[in-house]
């Protein structure tokens, strides 16, 4: 596997991208478990399973969402994730819009790589952190945004209209790291040489 990133949505880029499967199978969902003032998720199991795909065509390929920087990760000519972002300056979040990896991908690194990105992106343009959406439908995805060292900062029950009503939205947000090489990068009192911790995407 040689990946390669394109950052331009050329008419060969958006061909792939309309090729890109973003689809997957959950067994599981994240049931939102809520007292007086707090709640819980917790992992119960479902059946039938959940099958979900993400339509990148309305928005992406039609032109109809402008988002900061688009990355596309391919494998000689087949789409292997893609990746979009937009710095928030008011509240200084970078923001991935969207993240996916084909199937056949996931758990090869494609997510890592493109996350590379939107870190990169979030210190150019000196981002307090990075923020994502997912739902609580997508337990993989959770998973390994957790990897990659995001962590839950809060939901959302009546985000979606039908007939994803019934799904729940989930916010996570990580630490934008230092730079390699930044001294700040550099462990110390036996803190791990890993800036962004150890908690990706099975790859949404």
């Amino acid at each position: 596997m040689e990946i390669r990133i394109r950052t331009v949505l050329g008419s060969f880029e958006i061909d792939l991208l309309r090729r890109l499967d973003t689809g997957f199978t959950a067994t599981a969902v994240l049931q939102v478990v809520g007292g007086a003032d707090g709640f819980r998720l917790r992992e119960v199991p479902v059946s039938p399973p959940v099958r979900k795909r993400y339509d990148l065509t309305e928005g992406v390929t039609e032109g109809g969402r402008l988002w900061d920087l688009y990355a596309l990760a391919i494998d000689g000519d087949q789409p292997a994730g893609f990746m979009a972002t937009t710095y928030q300056r008011w509240n200084g979040r970078q923001v991935v819009n969207e993240l996916h990896v084909a199937p056949t991908y996931r758990r090869r690194g494609v997510a890592r790589e493109l996350i590379g990105i939107a870190q990169v992106t979030a210190r150019e343009n000196a981002a307090r952190e990075i923020w994502l959406e997912t739902q609580n439908v997508n337990v993989a995805a959770v998973r390994a945004y957790r990897r990659l060292g995001f962590a839950l900062t809060g939901i959302d029950t009546t985000r979606y209209p039908p007939p994803y009503a019934d799904e729940v939205a989930l916010f996570m947000s990580a630490a934008v790291p230092p730079a390699p090489g930044d001294p700040a990068s550099q462990p110390t009192g036996g803190q791990s040489a890993d800036a962004m911790g150890g908690a990706g995407l099975t790859d949404r």
